[in-house]
């Protein structure tokens, strides 16, 4: 963020803060995030977690990604002050990545700020703690005034105490809502069968899924140097599937697609490929988490991890640490697939010590820690659907 357009925006937004101070708190809670326009990962699963537990509490989704152009900046900015207003207005505001509002304004004691980060672990540095990532701009206000951190397990606390600059007490280990999924077998089966019909090509084949993670910030978002996919496909037996799923925040443009059996929509859940894959090909991708507890074989492509240790760098030494089979090009993936000889003993352990708190029931802990109910939150009795103006611009399950 440029420090210009920083100091309109905060201006703004603390101008608007100030003014929404001034109408009463409802009994509301809102979902939001700037990385995507449809309601996915921690969010979703949550979403549905708090419908369950009180279908009564209203809850709004602010589905509003970051635009890199002066117009979709301006609108972003715009949206923003609809962010403040619901800030300041609502009993529980839950977000899973930066969100300026919260960052740059003070708002009033009677709301719960609650980050959910997107990733179900930490792996690549992230927030505060990649220097390299972080322009000084945003290092000013970013991951500020959070009152709680949800993670995986306890052992994650510290390491998200500093990338989100909360105190390790308010870091809580009840688990990552979207590793619910994978607790779920009825779930599984049904998610393999959604993605082999919208991809017939699968059926019957052992699907190796490409799924790497980008590399760079900002607008400067670009492609992991990558394989060769029309090799590789060369080099696998028919009765294997090729599958490409890019990350949904970079240019699917900036990835060939060139000999791949199918290519999945970037911005399909992964969790639901996940289900319907046999060997996932990565790198530096916190799907690595989601993939450990299905305990099914990972090839790791990282011929640049000297390079992406110094930038952004990483929590886990992939030497020692990591779960999977490493290997440098595409010649060591095929390689690594066809031998077969892949060691799942170590994803126990990596489980216990990254998501010692996902049991399948992290979801429902959360709605139960948090949800304001009539016991514990001021509500508004005259709350109905026509006198909330922006109940009509918004979605509910």
């Amino acid at each position: 963020m440029r420090r210009v357009e920083y100091l309109i925006a905060s201006a703004l937004l603390r101008a608007a803060g100030r003014a929404f101070s001034l109408l009463p708190v409802r009994r509301r809670v809102v979902l939001a995030t700037a990385r995507t326009a449809t309601l996915e990962g921690n969010l979703a699963f949550i979403d549905r977690a708090l419908a369950a537990r009180d279908p009564g509490v209203p809850r709004v989704r602010l589905l509003e990604p970051y635009s890199y152009g002066l117009r979709g900046r301006i609108a972003y900015l715009a949206r923003l002050v609809r962010g403040m207003y619901l800030l300041q207005t609502s009993r529980l505001f839950v977000v899973d990545n930066a969100y300026l509002p919260i960052h740059v304004a003070r708002r009033r004691p009677s709301t719960t700020v609650v980050q959910v980060w997107h990733a179900a672990g930490a792996l690549k540095r992230f927030g505060l703690d990649a220097p390299a990532t972080v322009g000084p701009i945003e290092r000013r206000f970013i991951h500020r005034n959070y009152d709680y951190v949800v993670v995986g397990g306890d052992a994650a606390r510290p390491t998200y105490a500093s990338a989100l600059r909360t105190p390790v007490d308010r870091v809580l280990p009840l688990g990552s809502p979207r590793t619910d999924f994978f607790f779920d077998a009825d779930a599984l089966a049904a998610a393999r069968g959604r993605v082999i019909e919208r991809h017939p090509a699968l059926d019957g084949r052992r699907v190796v899924l490409y799924a790497p993670t980008f590399r760079g910030r900002g607008a400067g978002k670009r492609a992991a140097p990558g394989i060769d996919a029309e090799r590789l496909r060369a080099l696998l037996p028919p009765e294997y599937a090729l599958v490409l799923k890019t990350h949904p925040n970079l240019d699917p443009a900036a990835t060939s697609v060139a000999g791949y059996d199918v290519v999945v929509d970037p911005i399909a859940e992964i969790n639901e490929v996940l289900a319907a894959t046999d060997v996932l090909v990565t790198d530096y991708s916190s799907s690595i988490f989601e993939w450990a507890l299905l305990r099914r074989p990972l090839v790791l492509v990282v011929g640049d991890l000297d390079t992406y240790e110094r930038a952004p760098g990483l929590y886990v030494d992939y030497r020692t640490e990591m779960i999977g089979t490493r290997v440098r090009d595409t010649d060591g993936v095929a390689h690594a697939i066809l031998d077969g000889s892949f060691d799942l003993s170590g994803y126990d352990e990596f489980i216990a010590r990254h998501l010692g708190a996902c049991d399948g029931h992290a979801s429902a802990r959360f709605a139960a820690r948090f949800l304001p109910t009539a016991a514990n939150a001021v509500t508004e009795r005259t709350f109905s659907a026509g006198t909330d103006v922006l109940r009509a611009n918004v979605s509910h399950e």
